[in-house]
């Protein structure tokens, strides 16, 4: 099917659409994460949750269809040009794979065994040889219906798989530009209090971020790379304004670049107030922004550019999205605090100029057997609830236009013997996977039954307008 003629059945489908709701629901029980004035992460009493799943779905029929190889809706397809790339078709956007077919990014973070003693030996005794863990896994998620490896995963491992198997997985790459330049000894040369972000006005960032893309520039032909996240939750949503002009160094590039934009901007200041601190958030995102992508597409002009993975509030700021929107791919962002996206959140994304995915979100399990205090994931009782949680979400997703995929937060679980994991990820049931590799088979159900689905399940939300209560 070509790409006009997929562009009517949209209309017509569209023209045609009925009210449609879901037909139950079901209460799932969780506990709210939060933090206290010590910023100690705390957990609310059970609350109920109304959450909504596939066999909920009014009307909807479960039709089996072919995929691409790259894991696209291999019964339409539009114009192919070798790479991953986004197209709007009608009111929805679309990535499109290498070879012409809709897809819908369904990644997994962190693919890469647990590097403390214990996962050594369990991989060992399980899988014998590094080789044959990435092909279990990969041929596992595929099974599942996952189609992307996310952020963090193992690039080596599945380089090689690559290399070597008949179907390769696509996968992403994590370049960490800001972050491994403020780790590379210039942080020596300025306080401790000198803001993060501040170093991407640094002389010296261009040519840094020039010699690590050169590093990767042999990437650029593959067809099963999806595309390149720049750097990972960077700090706009702190008061960068009060950071900046702190410096007070004429000397300095950021403290120059604030100074200027206040002169433009708001010739008259005298305090900051919140609408100057988004204004001068989204000043600093459209210059990192542009300026990634600028030194990206020079080494790598065909593939996408997917962002920072905004977090917190400054998923929020018209501003900051309004940067990501002129400069990047797919907007990437990392999503905790509602069970479901929020209406304002669904709105706000669903009118910008370019798509967005969820590059984070997860629940974890009582019936695991672990602490599950680090990290911001809900908290429920059973791994079949975090399978509901799973479809619940999905769907919410599936329902705005503008989404492309999302990628769960993560392959394996933490490991509560290892001590030398970061105070977010210790003790804690967020994998797909345990700590001796066993996966989770109720919540795995869930999402494969989510997963495999995908298509037909986007053509019968856009067919039928289904409404979330």
């Amino acid at each position: 099917m070509n790409r006009y003629l997929f562009l009517l059945l949209l209309v017509f489908s569209n023209a045609n659409a009925q009210k449609k709701t879901f037909s139950d629901s079901i209460i799932v029980q969780a506990k709210i994460w939060n933090k206290d004035s010590l910023k100690n992460i705390t957990y609310s009493d059970w609350k109920p949750f109304t959450s909504y799943t596939v066999k909920m779905l009014d009307g909807f029929q479960e039709n089996k269809i072919l995929f691409s190889r790259f894991g696209g809706n291999a019964g339409i397809q539009s114009q192919a040009n070798g790479f991953f790339k986004t197209v709007k078709e009608g009111d929805r956007w679309w990535i499109i794979d290498p070879d012409g077919y809709p897809f819908y990014s369904l990644g997994v973070n962190s693919i890469r065994p647990g590097s403390s003693q214990a996962n050594n030996t369990f991989l060992t005794q399980k899988f014998g040889i590094l080789d044959k863990w990435q092909a279990v896994t990969v041929d596992s998620l595929r099974s599942l219906g996952f189609n992307t490896s996310g952020s963090w995963s193992d690039t080596t491992a599945i380089f090689s798989y690559n290399t070597k198997s008949a179907s390769p997985f696509p996968f992403s790459l994590q370049l960490n530009l800001l972050s491994s330049f403020t780790q590379s000894g210039v942080k020596k040369d300025v306080d401790a209090s000198y803001p993060t972000l501040a170093h991407v006005f640094n002389p010296a960032f261009d040519g840094f971020v020039k010699d690590k893309l050169a590093r990767i520039a042999s990437h650029n032909k593959d067809p099963f790379l999806f595309g390149y996240f720049s750097d990972n939750e960077l700090a706009f949503q702190e008061d960068l304004l009060s950071k900046f002009l702190a410096i007070n160094n004429e000397n300095d590039a950021a403290y120059v670049f604030a100074r200027t934009w206040l002169a433009k901007n708001a010739p008259n200041f005298t305090t900051v107030t919140k609408a100057l601190k988004e204004l001068f958030s989204g000043a600093v995102a459209s210059y990192y922004y542009q300026h990634c992508s600028d030194l990206l597409k020079r080494v790598d002009p065909n593939h996408m550019y997917l962002g920072s993975r905004l977090h917190s509030s400054a998923k929020n700021n018209p501003s900051i999205l309004a940067a990501a929107e002129q400069y990047l791919d797919i907007i990437s962002i990392n999503y905790y605090g509602s069970w479901a996206v929020s209406e304002k959140n669904s709105k706000q994304w669903a009118s910008l100029k370019k798509p967005f995915m969820i590059t984070e979100f997860y629940t974890k399990a009582m019936d695991a057997n672990m602490d599950n205090i680090s990290g911001a994931g809900w908290i429920v009782k059973t791994q079949e609830e975090r399978g509901i949680h799973y479809q619940n979400f999905g769907l919410t997703l599936l329902a705005n236009k503008n989404c492309v995929g999302w990628h769960w937060f993560r392959y394996q679980d933490n490991d509560p013997s290892d001590n030398t994991a970061d105070p977010s990820n210790k003790d804690s049931n967020k994998g797909v996977v345990d700590t001796k590799y066993n996966w989770y088979a109720p919540l795995c159900i869930k999402m494969k039954e989510l997963n495999t689905n995908i298509y037909t399940i986007i053509h019968f939300l856009d067919q039928s307008n289904v409404s979330f209560p």
